[in-house]
């Protein structure tokens, strides 16, 4: 068949993203021709765009014709998105809303004006079905976040056109601390009640969608980026950091810092909110939880950031220097690095299954939903636990003593490496149900 790709993530640093995104993309396109893609650039957070609800049809036609409208039009997106905050009237300044049929009018004729969103004009592919990398983003939170309602938009689109909705990969949840949007999972029980396919990634998700989405029929399957069990444990070895450095992590220390030749283990942070609203806190902890662990630990210890949430990271490495390894590090190198760890301490979903993939064990902290946990479950941990994603003292201590106890656990490797394998089994029946 001939597949639209919607939420193909790559364009982003966040190696869960790269990583992901180009297992599914592989696990389709080994049986399917992959005729069109809708990146991360218009479906995540909120795209650089020039929109206002009360703006007739003629204004962005206006726009898109003005000689140097390409130039203005990214100060132009700021403004918009400055209002946007001010005001905080979201659906002022964007396209989409929960009225998909109104999403869609409100796309096209804002596309004069907007050319970066013309991938998500559906109508202009020629494919049978679409293939949707549900991924970590439909949280049903409050304010909604905007790209489960452009996904769904995606998915209504192609229905309505006929086609068939294959919705992959996904993770479902509600946020931490937050109450749960019953209006966005209303739409999106319509919407996938009427899909080819609806695949959750662990339990827990699975669990949500018999819950709180009846008419959809989920089936099971871990997460795409198990199927990368055979690529990370190839006999490629990455014993040394400044081979694979990318233009944007050149430095001086990096040609000598990240040695992989003895052992070493990595910490990480969380995607919680925690952390970006108190970022000084996040440094002030991280730094002494690596304090704590150079205290007790003998090998090496690397920082390494999965994604742009950890940017505050780098100011971990210059307050305890510690060397950090870049998130711009090619993806298949990152995820040998951390399946040769000897241990990871992370809020991180994709990298906690690279970790997996080569039986690295892992002490976890909290997400911005159930993740970390459900990981736990699904790679059956013995005990199931999460510490604070900007934990405290005391906590600290008991990060620090859970992962000095699984550090030479061969046995505990063996038995994570083993169900990554399994679980890598699992995935690869994803391009048969298609």
């Amino acid at each position: 068949m001939r597949i639209l790709y919607i939420g193909d993530n790559r364009i982003r640093g966040n190696y869960g993203c790269r990583a992901t995104s180009t297992a599914l993309s592989l696990i389709v396109g080994s049986k399917h021709s992959i005729v069109g893609r809708v990146t991360g650039n218009v479906t995540f957070l909120f795209p650089r765009i020039v929109y206002f609800k009360y703006f007739p049809s003629f204004i962005y036609k206006i726009l898109g014709k003005l000689k140097y409208w390409n130039k203005v039009q990214p100060f132009a997106a700021r403004v918009c998105y400055k209002l946007q905050q001010v005001t905080k009237k979201a659906e002022w300044f964007d396209f989409i809303s929960h009225d998909m049929e109104k999403s869609i009018k409100n796309l096209k004729k804002c596309l004069p004006a907007n050319p970066v969103l013309s991938e998500l004009n559906i109508d202009q592919y020629d494919f049978d079905a679409m293939v949707v990398n549900g991924e970590g983003s439909f949280i049903f939170c409050t304010p909604q976040w905007r790209e489960p309602l452009v996904m769904t938009m995606c998915m209504y689109w192609a229905e309505k056109l006929g086609k068939k909705v294959f919705f992959m990969n996904a993770m479902f949840s509600d946020r931490p601390n937050n109450t749960r949007n019953e209006k966005t999972l209303a739409l999106v029980n319509e919407i996938l009640g009427k899909a080819e396919l609806v695949v959750a990634r662990e339990n827990i998700s699975f669990n949500y969608v018999k819950e709180h989405l009846p008419d959809v029929k989920p089936v099971l399957i871990p997460d795409a980026l198990f199927s990368w069990y055979n690529l990370v444990n190839d006999s490629h070895v990455i014993d040394n950091g400044k081979y694979y450095l990318s233009h944007d992590a050149e430095c001086d220390e990096a040609y000598y810092n990240l040695d992989f030749t003895e052992p070493y283990i990595l910490i990480s942070g969380s995607s919680s909110a925690k952390i970006t609203i108190d970022e000084e806190q996040a440094i002030s902890s991280y730094s002494s939880l690596v304090k704590e662990l150079r205290a007790n630990y003998n090998g090496n210890i690397f920082l390494i950031q999965v994604c742009e949430g950890d940017t505050f990271l780098k100011e971990v490495s210059k307050k305890t220097s510690v060397p950090l390894i870049s998130m711009e590090t090619p993806i298949i190198a990152a995820a040998k690095i951390l399946a040769n760890a000897q241990a990871y301490v992370s809020g991180r979903y994709h990298p906690a299954i690279m970790a997996s993939l080569g039986g690295t064990p892992c002490v976890f902290m909290g997400s911005n939903s159930h993740k970390t946990w459900s990981l736990q479950a699904l790679l059956e941990y013995d005990k199931i636990m999460e510490y604070d994603s900007v934990p405290s003292a005391e906590e600290i201590k008991k990060i620090v003593a859970d992962t000095i106890k699984i550090i030479g656990d061969l046995e505990l490797r063996d038995k994570i490496k083993h169900r990554a394998k399994s679980l890598a089994d699992e995935a690869m029946q994803m391009k048969n149900l298609i």
